[in-house]
């Protein structure tokens, strides 16, 4: 697949995310689909970070491991990410008077790197601006570099401060400099694929952008949650835009006090949704357990980190499954989620409320930092395909009339799904309450009502199980080589399945969305059948794979597991999955 990929380098605060983002929407607007990806360590500022664009002219959602550019702000990328460059690369920096050894000259010299000082503090020196500039000037730089229009940079960063004309004119001037320091006599730049006209219109949206639309289309109207990397983007995202869709949106002193605010705001018939990583869901887990026995319909977003404790707060992980699946005590029905990438976020989340109400229980939607943070190339949502099920709500009033208090928890309803009604209704009171109960709510500690109402709830698992579609077959429809995963492994093994090296070859992947109940019948079917079986997961147990052993009786014994809090690199994948297809 042909792609260009440039790392941009340098430590926090110095505002590498600020020129990533500004070649990302120019690249865009140019016809090129680009895929964003940030590495930073847990800290305000300092560290070495870096923010990089893959960008081609076909779909992609994924990152290289080697990149065409690198551009350093600092000496530490020079030091650190010399070993990132392909053959042929550029190497973009601006620390003055810095010198590689003989060894590292060596090396440059062996793979055709050319390495290109930029006097980044002697141009705004000329041009008086201040050390911020640098940022519009390094990406002018670049995206001369990128064989790009100035005119259409111009265009852009015009867009960005056309508020503040006091800055326009040095962005501009900045602008000039940073093409004007491209050598012409120079190798050539940096060549893109053509550009295609379908992703001029396309969105350029993060994963948790794509969330959080994907609650506005849902109904949503109340939002808590307390910070905690790596769910806080969508956090902020909700509050950003309070403002212009009227929710009511609450930074709650604690993950316990949000999750019980969550609670109340679904109980009352409003759709609420809070969310976390997770060690803030370990705080959560008493009020799931809480929601299963009153069920009551509640949604947690749980965004994935390396653990325990602590762990590697800024990094990625898919290692909560297990967790989210036997988390809370008791024995309940509970539906979890696996999004992928910035489409499924916004389906799948909006989902997860209907799965909610429906069947009245808590609703657990997985994601991870890899999508969260990612960068996305995004085909425009349609908010009319969003349908809202509210399951067996009962809101009519005539029919509010005739119900009976002992109607809600009624253990004898098909499906063990019951007539549910808000507060303030014109029907009888029931009592919502975590002891276990008789049909109206009331405690109840007989042998016969524990029984008849944990069968109830139960009951309502197996339906949702029956209900849940079968996960998705990518690739080949009979597949010797079959791959299965979840979560945002996705994207890269999409991304690796259309390579001119996999393309036409007989791999299929079985992707799992809804993770539990977890349906096995497909992949039962195809296991038998492939000649090879591949588990590929971001965590060190396989620990869909060990839902699937227990679920079907078949075990996967081919692996391809990681788990050092970074995601499947591009690159990386097809190197783990060439040996299985050459052995096929």
């Amino acid at each position: 697949m042909p792609r260009v990929s440039l790392k941009i380098v340098g430590a926090s605060g110095q505002g590498i995310n600020s020129i990533g983002e500004i070649l990302a929407k120019g690249l865009k607007r140019s016809g090129y689909c680009v895929f964003g990806y940030r590495e930073y360590p847990s800290l305000i500022k300092g560290g070495h970070a870096s923010y990089q664009l893959d960008i081609s002219h076909e779909e992609i959602g994924s990152t290289e491991r080697s990149v065409d550019i690198l551009v350093t702000l600092n000496h530490h990328g020079l030091q650190k990410n010399l070993g990132d460059l392909k053959e042929g690369g550029v190497i973009i920096h601006a620390v003055q008077g810095w010198e590689f050894s003989e060894e590292e000259k060596k090396t440059l010299r062996e793979r055709r790197v050319r390495v290109i000082f930029l006097p980044v503090e002697a141009i705004l020196e000329k041009l008086k601006a201040k050390a911020i500039l640098g940022n519009v000037l390094i990406s002018a730089f670049v995206w001369a570099i990128l064989g790009r229009e100035k005119d259409s940079l111009k265009t852009l960063v015009g867009e960005r401060f056309k508020k503040k004309p006091q800055l326009l004119d040095l962005n501009m001037r900045c602008i000039e400099e940073g093409f004007g320091f491209l050598d012409p006599a120079g190798p050539a730049s940096v060549s893109l694929p053509l550009p295609q006209d379908r992703w001029k219109e396309c969105l350029l949206i993060t994963g948790s952008q794509a969330l959080g639309l994907g609650a506005f289309a849902a109904g949503v109207r109340f939002f808590a949650g307390y910070p905690m990397t790596p769910s806080t983007p969508l956090l902020t995202f909700m509050a950003d835009m309070q403002n212009k869709t009227g929710i009511a949106i609450k930074q709650a002193e604690d993950e316990i006090t949000a999750a019980q605010m969550v609670s109340g705001a679904m109980y009352a018939g409003t759709r609420a949704f809070t969310t976390t990583s997770g060690g803030g869901f370990d705080l959560m887990s008493e009020t799931v357990s809480m929601n299963g026995i009153i069920e009551n319909p509640v949604v947690f977003v749980v965004a994935q980190r390396p653990g325990p404790g602590t762990g590697l707060p800024t990094w990625t992980a898919q290692a909560d499954l297990l967790m989210t699946v036997y988390t809370a005590h008791g024995e309940f029905p509970r539906a979890v989620i696996g999004v992928s990438g910035s489409a499924d976020a916004f389906a799948l989340f909006a989902e997860a409320f209907n799965l909610a109400e429906e069947y009245q229980i808590p609703v657990i939607v997985l994601t991870d930092k890899q999508l969260m943070e990612g960068l996305y190339t995004q085909e425009p949502f349609d908010a009319s395909t969003v349908s809202i099920r509210r399951g067996a709500l009962v809101t009519d009033t005539a029919a509010l009339k005739k119900l009976s208090s002992t109607d809600r928890y009624d253990p004898s309803m098909k499906d063990g799904i019951s007539p549910r009604w808000l507060p303030g209704s014109e029907a009888q009171t029931f009592c919502a309450q975590a002891d276990e109960h008789a049909p109206d709510g009331s405690t109840c500690e007989s042998a016969e009502g524990a029984r008849l109402q944990i069968a109830k709830r139960l009951c309502k698992g197996d339906a949702l199980k029956a209900a849940l579609p079968e996960p998705e077959l990518i690739g080949s429809i009979d597949p010797e080589i079959l791959l299965v995963g979840w979560g945002s492994a996705k994207t890269a093994i999409a991304d690796v399945l259309r390579d001119e090296r996999f393309r036409g070859k007989d791999i299929g992947y079985l992707h799992y969305s809804y993770l539990w109940p977890l349906k096995t019948d497909t992949f039962a079917k195809f296991a038998k059948s492939a000649k090879k079986v591949v588990l590929i997961e971001g965590n060190a147990q396989g620990q869909l794979g060990k839902l699937l052993r227990q679920e079907s009786g078949v075990e996967i014994r081919d692996k391809i597991l990681k788990f050092d809090g970074r995601p499947f690199f591009y690159d990386e994948l097809i190197d783990l999955l060439s040996p299985f297809v050459a052995a096929s």
